[in-house]
C-alpha cells in the first residue's frame, strides 16, 4: 500500500520533493556538443523561445487582425500599445522612432516574467546571463545611436563639458566618469531584472521550504504569505519590464541629444 503523506517522515518527504526538483530542472534539456562547447538546449531555452513566440504572436500577428469590432486578443494587443507608446519621446519627438523597438522588449520581457510564475516553468529573467545579454544590446544601441547621430568628434567631445577649470587635470577626469557611467547604466539595468525577478522566486521557495523543514502546521503561515507574495511578483514582472524598457528609450535618447 503506497504510504499517505502523514505517514512519511519530514526527511523523506524533504528528499523526495528535492529529487523531483532536480529531475524536473533536466526534463527538458537536450543535450549538443559541438566540440567541447556545450550547446545543450536547456529548460531556460525552451521557455527563451517560448516567450520570443508569444511575443510574435501579441504583436505581429496581432497587428494584422485588427477588426472594426474587436475582440477580446485585439483588446489586449491595443492596450498593450497605448501603453507603450508613451515610452518614446522621453526627451525629443526624434526618439518616438525607438518605439517599437523599446515596446517590444517592454513585451518580451513582461512575457517571460509571468511566464516564470507558472508553475514548471523556468524564470527566464532570474538567469543573470540573459539579463547582462539585453543590456549588452541597450549599450551597443545607445553608442551607435550616439555616434550616428552627432558624429564621434562631437559625442566623444560631449564626455567632458566646455568651460572646465584646470582642463589637464579635469578632462580625463571627466572622461573616465563618463566613460564608467556609459557602462554601468546598462549594467544596473541588468542586474536590477535578475536581482527582483531571483529575490522575488526565491522569497516563495523560502517559505514553502519552511513546510519542509517545519512540519505542515507551518503551512498555516507560509503559505498564505507565499499566495500574498506571489501577487506581488506580478506586479513586479510589469513594473520590472516597463523600468527596463524606459529607461532603455532614455538612454538612447539621452545618447541622441548628447551635444545638447
Amino acid at each position: 500500500m503506497t504510504p499517505t503523506l502523514a505517514q512519511i517522515s519530514q526527511d523523506t518527504l524533504r528528499e523526495k520533493i528535492l529529487h523531483t526538483f532536480e529531475v524536473a530542472r533536466h526534463a527538458w534539456e537536450i543535450p549538443l556538443h559541438i566540440g567541447p562547447i556545450d550547446i545543450s538546449i536547456t529548460k531556460s531555452i525552451w521557455f527563451l523561445w517560448i516567450g520570443a513566440a508569444a511575443t510574435f504572436l501579441i504583436l505581429f500577428v496581432g497587428s494584422r487582425l485588427l477588426k472594426d469590432r474587436p475582440g477580446a486578443y485585439q483588446v489586449i494587443v491595443e492596450e498593450v500599445y497605448g501603453f507603450g507608446r508613451n515610452l518614446g519621446g522621453q526627451v525629443g519627438e526624434e526618439g518616438k522612432k525607438w518605439f517599437p523597438y523599446t515596446l517590444s522588449l517592454f513585451v518580451f520581457i513582461l512575457v517571460l516574467n509571468l511566464m516564470g510564475l507558472i508553475p514548471n516553468t523556468y524564470p527566464v529573467t532570474a538567469n543573470i546571463s540573459f539579463t547582462l545579454v539585453l543590456a549588452l544590446l541597450t549599450f551597443i544601441l545607445t553608442q551607435y545611436e550616439g555616434f550616428r547621430r552627432n558624429g564621434a568628434g562631437t559625442y566623444l567631445k560631449s564626455f567632458a563639458p566646455p568651460g572646465l577649470p584646470a582642463k589637464i587635470f579635469m578632462v580625463p577626469f571627466m572622461w573616465g566618469i563618463e566613460i564608467l557611467g556609459e557602462f554601468t547604466k546598462p549594467l544596473t539595468l541588468g542586474m536590477r531584472l535578475y536581482a527582483n525577478i531571483l529575490a522575488g522566486h526565491l522569497i516563495i521557495y523560502v517559505f514553502l521550504g519552511l513546510i519542509l523543514y517545519f512540519g505542515t502546521v507551518v503551512a498555516i503561515v507560509s503559505v498564505p504569505l507565499s499566495v500574498v507574495f506571489y501577487a506581488f511578483e506580478i506586479f513586479v514582472a510589469i513594473l520590472q519590464a516597463y523600468i527596463f524598457a524606459i529607461l532603455t528609450q532614455v538612454y538612447i535618447e539621452l545618447a541622441m541629444f548628447r551635444d545638447h
